[in-house]
């Protein structure tokens, strides 16, 4: 029985993948895969030049940490989403509260399926593309499938993480908070002390004893978190809320908007979005990628002592290309197949957005680079930190809204989509990054090249939006 469920769970999971986006872009995403692997091998000497081997492989093996606990985080923690997307059908997970099934074992064959899905999506087109390019090269494929192996079971080890802490958030969410705070002290503290990952240790010539130990962790920290799961799934009572009829005040806010959306439509979002406690998870949305991001800058200035200066100006770029979160989450606080019984258009809805997105969640993105500009002692670039923000997050939502509409979170798995998204909003992130890097070299001649690039973008920006009513206006909403 268990092998049928997990055979039914995977083919759910590929119908999900490619109901979001289409089966071109579900299966290509593998052969872009393989193709990265392909390419990297082929170009790993001279990517890696002097560079420390084993620093490099501890980055990698704490990247595929992140993507463990990134791909968990969306496998446990998405229930919400697609909730809200796909409400009307019951996912095989659920069986437990209808079937003869326990809720523990359900979500330890859901677990098992997680790492057979991933397996199968990622990690063997990255081993066929690497063995592909050993032909070309001088690599040991027997040594790539070792190191192969080594990387899936750091992935494993993120997953498990990723599976014990929505088990503790079922019980408590502070119990979560901390393990999670202690699982990022654990891990600044390992590398402060440049103790690697067992998988590492064992890649890098270590004794089988490492070998054993990666293999384990992920079992014991699986096996703990079924047994934190109890047998049978007992739902939480909502809180009772009280109501309070803000809508004609909301209303009135957005009449001086009416020129540029439908003041109803304005409204109506923004009491979804207060309703459904939305801006509480965009914020932490930005809490996580920052975290992470101010990790790498760590370890990269303590633990293989690269310098690189990252100021406000940076941030600022990175905090408006998160952008795209916030936006991803506006299109998730609903269905909004509601809409096709009333007189509005898809492009009336996605302007009501965008102009939620600048009016109202305007306040996390500042919060941070304030807060970043302040713990940096650079409080002269916020000014700068702030325009560039402003300008690279219209650029990356406009371009969202433009190629995605609302179905953002779907759209995005598709990997068409994807590489021109790519293409789209990494050169200008790239060419900005280097902007502020460079900025304490020459300052004159990065602020006039910096104000340029922003110009250039606001433009590509009235560009992207003006196209959005002649993409979506015959769209449907269902």
């Amino acid at each position: 029985m268990i092998y049928k469920i997990l055979n039914l769970m995977i083919r759910e999971e590929v119908r999900l993948n490619t109901s979001f986006t289409n089966r071109k872009g579900f299966y290509a995403f593998p052969v872009l895969i393989a193709l990265a692997g392909f390419l990297g091998l082929l170009t790993s000497d001279s990517l890696i030049g002097d560079t420390d081997s084993n620093e490099m492989l501890r980055g990698i093996h704490i990247g595929l940490l992140f993507y463990g606990l990134f791909a968990g985080s969306l496998a446990f923690f998405g229930n919400d989403f697609l909730e809200r997307i796909i409400g009307s059908y019951a996912l095989i997970i659920g069986l437990s509260n209808t079937q003869p099934l326990s809720h523990r074992k359900a979500l330890s064959i859901y677990f098992a399926k997680e790492i057979v899905f991933y397996s199968f999506l990622t990690f063997i087109p990255l081993g066929l593309g690497m063995l592909l390019g050993s032909v070309f090269t001088d690599h040991n494929p027997v040594s790539l499938l070792h190191f192969l192996f080594s990387i899936f079971l750091s992935f494993t080890l993120g997953l498990s993480l990723s599976f014990l802490l929505s088990s503790l958030y079922r019980i408590t969410i502070k119990a979560a908070v901390i393990a999670g705070c202690s699982g990022f002290i654990i891990l600044a503290f390992s590398l402060s002390e440049n103790i690697n990952s067992p998988a590492q240790d064992w890649y890098g010539g270590a004794g089988i004893i490492y070998l054993l130990l990666a293999i384990s962790l992920p079992l014991i920290l699986s096996t703990i978190s079924s047994l934190l799961i109890g047998n049978f799934y007992e739902p939480t009572e909502p809180k009772i809320q009280g109501f309070q009829n803000r809508f004609l005040q909301i209303l009135e806010s957005y009449n001086k908007h009416s020129r540029l959306v439908i003041p109803a439509i304005a409204a109506k979002e923004r009491i979804d979005l207060m309703r459904s406690k939305t801006g509480v998870k965009m914020f932490f949305s930005f809490v996580v990628p920052l975290s992470v991001l101010t990790l790498v800058n760590w370890f990269l200035d303590e633990g293989i002592t690269i310098e690189l200066e990252f100021n406000t100006l940076f941030y600022g770029t990175m905090v408006g290309f998160f952008g795209t979160m916030i936006y991803s989450w506006l299109n998730s606080m609903d269905n909004p197949g509601f809409y096709s019984t009333l007189p509005v258009t898809v492009p009336d809805v996605i302007r009501a957005r965008l102009l939620l997105f600048v009016w109202t969640t305007w306040w996390i993105p500042l919060i941070f680079i304030s807060i970043i500009a302040a713990l940096s002692g650079e409080l002269r670039l916020l000014p700068l930190g702030i325009l560039v923000m402003i300008v690279v997050g219209l650029y990356i939502v406009n371009y969202t809204a433009w190629t995605t509409g609302l179905r953002t979170n779907s759209a995005l798995f598709d990997a068409i989509v994807f590489i021109k998204f790519f293409f789209v909003s990494v050169p200008p992130m790239v060419l900005m990054t280097i902007l502020s890097l460079s900025l304490h070299h020459s300052p004159s001649i990065i602020l006039i090249a910096v104000s340029f690039l922003c110009l250039i973008l606001l433009i590509l920006s009235l560009l992207f939006n003006s196209r959005i009513e002649i993409k979506w206006v015959h769209e449907t909403f269902d």
